[in-house]
């Protein structure tokens, strides 16, 4: 009887947790072989969310939101610039492990970033990106790739993390290149399960962002999943108001420091200051719930129909899986 009711209390946690994306990974901040294309693009910010656009858009990775990435780490345990993680990849692992659970870490370098302004625009850029073991912090594929572009005027110049960056030649390169980089990790990793949502319903049609340019075909089966946000905030708390983190008193790794910080210090005098929402927010974790199945019945260029045949309530947000 024992037996039977923890093997029932396993099988209700599986449907409830069950996880939608394999694979985990997160983009920190790039170096650059020039810092002027820092200091006048700032690259290190803007081509990281290009990237992160581009693995996004294969729809088969978690790929963990670069703003969300800063702004958590302002409610880490020590007091360091976010940048801190480009060159302490240890750091970088322990947060990310403890706020993302990612599976890889993406490091990255710029390598060309350079415009040639005439009666025409071209740009020509060449990326270094490396995927990273979260646990081993080795490397465990580099990818390299350029990307040219050329606009038929000019067009005034913005940083990298500009909203209208891709509509200039050095952004519409950047994403060439960075492309053809996110198809080759996703290669890599085993071209995992495509992963969309549900746009719109329409009587018992169920419009989907996956069309016959991520390979949809009519008789393809989805899962459904409704997604849930629940807050685990760290057991075993000791509460602290300000908090020194230094070589003499390191508080790295230290699970009785996970209470929330409204202020901390470090050796050096820096302070900073976290709202208790923002350090909430890095335990918000997500819960998926398996809902209903559903087939393809119509397949267009950049989404598809599915048919409900269900009684079970779906909306619009859900996440569809298709199956193996």
């Amino acid at each position: 009887m024992f037996f039977l009711k923890n093997k029932f209390i396993l099988i209700i946690m599986f449907i409830y947790s069950i996880v939608i994306y394999p694979i985990t990974v997160t983009i920190i901040p790039f170096s650059s072989i020039d810092e002027s294309w820092i200091k006048e693009y700032k690259v290190d910010d803007g081509i990281p969310r290009v990237l992160e656009d581009s693995l996004i858009n294969t729809k088969m990775l978690e790929v963990t939101d670069y703003d969300l990435l800063i702004s958590y780490f302002a409610s880490y345990d020590i007091v360091a610039s976010y940048k801190t993680m480009q060159t302490n990849l240890q750091l970088a692992s322990d947060f990310i492990k403890e706020t993302f659970n990612s599976d890889y870490i993406i490091t990255g370098e710029i390598l060309d970033f350079n415009l040639k302004k005439g009666g025409k625009d071209t740009a020509n850029v060449k990326f270094k990106i490396n995927l990273i073991d979260i646990d081993s912090l080795k490397t465990v594929q580099s990818f390299t790739d350029t990307g040219t572009y050329t606009l038929p005027n000019n067009s005034p110049v913005y940083s990298s993390e500009d909203a209208l960056f891709t509509e200039t030649a050095l952004g519409s390169a950047s994403s060439i290149a960075l492309n053809k980089i996110a198809n080759n990790i996703t290669k890599f990793l085993g071209n995992p399960p495509i992963i969309g949502i549900i746009t719109r319903i329409e009587n018992n049609k169920l419009y989907i962002n996956l069309g016959k340019k991520n390979n949809i075909k009519n008789g393809d089966e989805f899962n459904i999943y409704k997604v849930d946000k629940i807050l685990e905030l760290p057991v075993g708390e000791i509460p602290t108001t300000n908090i020194s983190n230094s070589p003499k008193n390191p508080i790295i790794n230290n699970e009785n420091n996970k209470a929330y910080m409204p202020v901390r210090t470090n050796e050096e005098g820096d302070v900073w200051y976290t709202s208790e929402m923002l350090y909430k927010y890095r335990y918000y974790k997500n819960v998926e719930k398996l809902v209903a199945s559903a087939k393809v019945i119509e397949t267009y260029d950049n989404y598809a129909i599915l048919e409900n045949n269900t009684n079970i309530k779906i909306e619009p947000m859900m996440i569809v899986k298709i199956k193996d």
